[in-house]
């Protein structure tokens, strides 16, 4: 089953980029929850490329596929389906590094909330943290932009369960969301999603976030600090100035905010990255790639882990990505693939 979901065409592999970096701070109880679950963790961390000693310290540095690879191996082992659930649940804030540590430094729910989005690329290259704030209903989730990711599942229980965690250090532990949103089709266990987040699940869906009312983010953080908060600031800026990411993996990454909110265009991305059009353009030149090759990345992967793990309709998933209809997701899905979305679907669909 595994060989299965992982045959990947030929031009996908060829779009398939090398993995960006990933601190481990959320991953380092693996081999906790392992031992939990009656599985040795040496032999899987040796199968996925991994020594334990790697996942002492947060800060050490890993490839975002071959840590979503190790996570795949995990349920494999236990035959856990909820198991980045249970990573979820025993990551602090403080395990996504400078990023985390700003938040109970914050004065309000919405500015930290807000800076998790500018910088978690400091903790992660893979996906970006998402704020979306819709009249009375805001929206803070979490999106892969990586190509070649396994367990996307796992990972987007990982993350929601830690936005989760997030908002019960800033406001309380009491608090709990509207509504949770995961893009997996239902697993057969949901009591412990129910236990944890203490409100109503809906899977299939086209986003990973938790919901709630826009009027949290004006809560004030009682752990805010303006000092700490101004030096946390500083060193997240040196941390931004002297990182080696290109332009391509900030397009990706407000990419894929940007489908969320449906508002795809080069002009509003460029507004987003603070540069002019041309300059987008011309800087995307230089690296070989153009806005138009990596949109189509971009709905590329979004699409493959959509039909993989969701039973999501296929006209669903065109609005997801941002096509006018059904039949125009299917003519560019035909053109990457060379099949159709329900035929590579019934071909890779995880169970």
């Amino acid at each position: 089953m595994e060989e299965k979901r992982h045959k990947h065409d030929p031009a996908q592999c060829e779009r398939t980029r090398v993995s960006g970096a990933l601190r481990v701070g959320p991953l380092m109880n693996i081999a906790e929850v392992l031992i939990e679950l009656g599985v040795e963790p040496e032999p899987i961390f040796v199968s996925a490329g991994f020594k334990l000693e790697q996942f002492a310290n947060p800060d050490t540095e890993i490839s975002y596929a071959a840590g979503s690879r190790l996570l795949e191996r995990c349920v494999a082992a236990t035959g856990c389906q909820h198991f980045g659930l249970l990573l979820g649940e025993r990551a602090c804030p403080s395990l996504l590094g400078v990023a985390g540590f700003m938040l109970s430094s914050a004065c309000d729910v919405g500015t930290a909330l807000r800076e998790l989005v500018q910088h978690l690329d400091l903790h992660d290259r893979g996906g970006v943290s998402t704020l979306l704030i819709r009249g009375d209903e805001t929206l803070f989730g979490y999106a892969i932009h990586q190509s070649g990711v396994a367990a996307t599942n796992q990972i987007y229980d990982l993350s929601i369960t830690m936005a989760c965690t997030i908002m019960r250090s800033l406001v309380g532990e009491s608090w709990t969301p509207t509504e949770v949103l995961l893009p997996r089709r239902a697993p057969l266990q949901q009591e412990p999603y129910k236990l944890f987040f203490r409100a109503p699940l809906h899977f299939n869906a086209d986003q990973s976030s938790i919901v709630f009312p826009s009027h949290w983010l004006d809560c004030r953080i009682p752990s805010a600090d303006a000092l700490l908060h101004s030096h946390l600031d500083k060193e997240a800026s040196e941390l931004h100035a002297i990182r080696d990411g290109t332009i391509v993996d900030e397009l990706r990454g407000s990419l894929r905010k940007s489908l969320l909110s449906q508002e795809c265009t080069i002009s509003s991305v460029a507004r987003q990255l603070s540069i002019h059009e041309r300059t987008l353009h011309r800087r995307l030149r230089e690296q070989g790639t153009s806005f138009r090759s990596e949109l189509e990345d971009i709905r590329q992967e979004m699409a493959q882990q959509l039909l993989a793990e969701s039973t999501m309709s296929i006209a669903k998933i065109a609005s997801a990505l941002n096509y006018s209809d059904a039949s125009a997701f299917s003519r560019a899905f035909n053109r990457w693939s060379g099949m159709t979305p329900g035929r590579w679907r019934a071909r890779n669909m995880s169970f």
